[in-house]
């Protein structure tokens, strides 16, 4: 299998997504190409709204933006692999990878299908500070490579995100664990 195969794959496994209320007339939204994306996203199920858009919109842009520069995508086992090709096998990846894979595959797709769940969200142990929050969601994602729809890859699961804000408290995505079946 090659690199680029392997990161299509994985890129598509590595989905997540959100359901929550939102308010089209908010006034903190900024109009995007098909989607209103949250400015300055204040809350974590905010930034994950705004990542959802992006990876609906395939916009590269709106998507690095949900992410603070220590990212960290953490892989199921069964995806472990050497992808920044330093001989060391990879449990995780780090923002610039992530935005290598999606861009690729951003730029490869015909168009993209979610149906998402979940609300939950409640302060993660891992920090000692008390101020990241965790955000579990399930997802089924298909991603079709034609425009008839008949081409393409599926990946359904769960993913737990770990948001914190900055000290403006802008909230971005700090660690997304990946929790895919397929």
């Amino acid at each position: 299998m090659t690199i680029r195969m392997k990161t299509v794959i994985i890129s598509f496994l590595a989905v997540f997504l959100i359901s929550a209320c939102w308010n089209p007339f908010a006034p903190e939204t900024d109009q995007g190409e098909e989607y209103q994306y949250y400015n300055s996203p204040d809350s974590a199920y905010k930034v994950l709204k705004n990542l959802e858009y992006a990876y609906l919109s395939r916009d590269i842009d709106h998507y690095l933006a949900c992410f603070r520069d220590d990212f960290e995508f953490h892989l199921l086992e069964c995806d472990y692999d050497d992808y920044d090709e330093d001989g060391i096998e990879d449990t995780y990846w780090g923002l610039d990878l992530e935005e290598l894979f999606h861009e690729s595959m951003f730029n490869s797709v015909s168009s993209i299908e979610l149906t998402l769940s979940g609300t939950s969200q409640q302060p993660w142990t891992g920090d000692s500070t008390g101020i990241a929050q965790q955000l579990q969601r399930t997802f089924d994602l298909k991603v079709y490579l034609d425009a008839s729809g008949t081409t393409g890859y599926r990946a359904a699961g769960s993913a737990l995100f770990i948001c914190r804000p900055d000290s403006n408290n802008v909230w971005y995505v700090w660690k997304w664990f990946d929790n895919s079946d397929t």
